[in-house]
């Protein structure tokens, strides 16, 4: 086995032998070898020599003769790409909507009651409308357009699973809100704008997310029932 000696050590280990070497051997007498004592200072003085002749660039030397430890690579971390934001209604979206709902080929009517409260009939008849809806877990929402010649009224609206309780939120193509009504057992009543405000919001952000995969309003719609 090869033991491998780092070049100072070999340098101060052969200066202190050789100094021993060359003041401790004594004549050989009867077959037997008989040291003399070492000069400590003969030993010193090598040493010091050996020492002084490492200048900086055998120092240098010595220590680039050493292989500095390699750093392990970094790891890399998976980042999770950003959410997609959800889609802000604009009148690019309800146009989409309401191209997609006046395709529809079920014509039905919208509550002469809820429409009077709302301010936009005289509360004597239902009025014709057309409409598209999407049912979930809590109930239906639907967007319908008034086909009242003339209008322009358009109506979200909200209606619980057991029919029960519903809202219902008046604007037009703008997307504004101009006015917002509850329908329950006992009848139905206006709430203001600003009671209204945060649902009617998300009743929106409901169908902008609908109307993202709809034909552009520019492009023809095929009507389905």
């Amino acid at each position: 086995m090869r033991i491998k000696t780092h070049p100072i050590t070999a340098v101060l280990t052969s200066a202190y032998l050789s100094a021993m070497l060359t003041s401790s051997l004594a004549p050989i007498r009867n077959n037997a070898i008989f040291a003399a004592a070492v000069d400590p200072s003969a030993a010193q003085k090598a040493l010091h020599n050996a020492v002084s002749g490492l200048d900086a660039a055998g120092w240098a030397a010595a220590v680039a003769a050493t292989p500095a430890p390699v750093p392990p690579a970094p790891k890399s971390v998976p980042v999770d790409p950003a959410p997609k934001a959800d889609p802000v209604i604009s009148e690019e979206l309800l146009a989409r909507l309401i191209k997609r709902t006046l395709a529809s080929k079920k014509p039905t009517t919208f509550d002469k009651d809820v429409c009077r409260t709302l301010g936009v009939c005289d509360g004597t008849a239902n009025i014709p409308v057309l409409q598209v809806s999407e049912r979930m877990p809590e109930g239906k929402h639907a967007f319908i357009v008034s086909t009242v010649e003339g209008s322009k009224d358009i109506f979200i609206a909200f209606k619980t699973t057991d029919g029960t309780y519903a809202e219902v939120y008046l604007t037009d193509k703008s997307g504004v809100l101009r006015a917002a009504a509850i329908s329950e057992p006992n009848g139905t009543r206006l709430i203001t704008n600003e009671q209204a405000a945060a649902k009617y919001k998300a009743e929106l952000e409901l169908f902008a997310k609908l109307a993202k995969d709809l034909p552009p309003a520019g492009t023809a719609v095929a009507g389905n029932s």
